[in-house]
């Protein structure tokens, strides 16, 4: 995937300019012909070049940078994986950087775009790919690792956490727990990971005989709540699709009849953060798997262009027993 990274030099090659005329056309200064201004702009955008914001380099991920993309300051997993990714970068010899996108759910070309015009060498998402970001990556020859989903573009990387296995863990746990009836909450149902984490559950809960009613938070839980209620329906094991979501359901279902619900959360948060309740939740380790995740990136980013097969990788997880189941 990795490729020679497009520099002035390159442009004037191809221009038949001087590199001193390039950078006088991609800063706008001084007197040039528009046949000039015409011959380098074509010949940039012939080799797919992308300016960097940054005037540190003039070079298409030519910094030793890794851009993040992530969609929710107010999600405390992000946070900490964000931390873990720092650390691990800075000890391989990269900085990293992070692009934030308010209520976007993919990493779109545009997104990937904006990465490379901050020097990124590579690029990790925490967001679903869209479709046309293949085509992109390779065009402009920098990866994209998505970190937590899985992808079926070609051109893209993945390493996730087995989260059908984790909510196969749920399940035995909230079965062991003595639990009858079961809900699923997630959020956002055309994840990869709300998708398979709910599919480990449900077909751990079938292999016992037993079913699930599942609901997604973005169509109103309280609505959804009542209309369970008003069937008669009271959950006593509930599987989250995160620690967050968890948390959320914890603080809105109370009173008599939801005094004996478990509740399994996803992500293990409280390993890092010391919330005043530690959720039973299924688990990574963090540290270890931001390293795997990395390792991976850099050696890719750093094979000298020759190609390697797409990763596509699911790290181990684990159940930490908590006090809510």
């Amino acid at each position: 995937m990795a490729r020679g990274r497009v520099t002035v030099k390159d442009i004037a090659r191809e221009a038949g300019v001087t590199a001193q005329t390039v950078s006088r056309v991609f800063r706008n200064q001084g007197y040039l012909s528009e046949d000039t201004k015409k011959k380098v702009l074509e010949a940039a955008k012939l080799l797919n070049y992308v300016p960097n914001q940054t005037a540190r380099s003039l070079r298409i991920g030519n910094e030793k940078s890794i851009a993040v993309v992530f969609d929710g300051l107010r999600n405390v997993y992000f946070s900490v994986m964000i931390d873990y990714l720092y650390r691990e970068a800075n000890r391989l010899g990269y900085a990293l950087t992070t692009v934030f996108r308010a209520y976007e759910h993919e990493i779109t070309e545009k997104v990937y775009l904006d990465a490379l015009s901050l020097g990124a060498s590579a690029v990790v998402s925490f967001l679903e790919a869209s479709p046309e970001l293949g085509g992109a990556v390779r065009r402009y020859g920098v990866p994209v690792l998505v970190l937590g989903r899985r992808t079926n573009i070609p051109e893209l990387d993945y390493v996730t956490t087995d989260d059908e296995k984790g909510g196969r863990l749920a399940a035995e746990k909230l079965i062991s727990k003595g639990c009858k009836k079961f809900l699923y909450v997630a959020e956002g149902m055309g994840m990869t990971c709300v998708q398979d984490r709910g599919k480990g559950f449900i077909d751990a809960l079938a292999a016992h005989g037993h079913s699930a009613k599942v609901i997604d938070i973005n169509g109103g839980f309280a609505e959804q709540i009542a209309a369970l209620e008003a069937e008669g329906f009271i959950p006593d094991g509930v599987f989250c699709f995160s620690d967050m979501i968890a948390f959320y359901v914890l603080t809105n279902l109370k009173g008599e009849k939801y005094a004996s619900m478990k509740v399994v959360g996803y992500d293990d948060i409280g390993a890092e953060v010391p919330f005043p309740l530690r959720l039973t939740s299924v688990g990574v380790d963090k540290a270890e798997y931001t390293r795997y995740a990395l390792g991976k990136l850099v050696a890719k980013i750093e094979n000298d262009g020759h190609e390697e097969l797409a990763i596509r990788e699911r790290y181990d997880v684990f159940l930490h027993e908590g006090e809510t189941a």
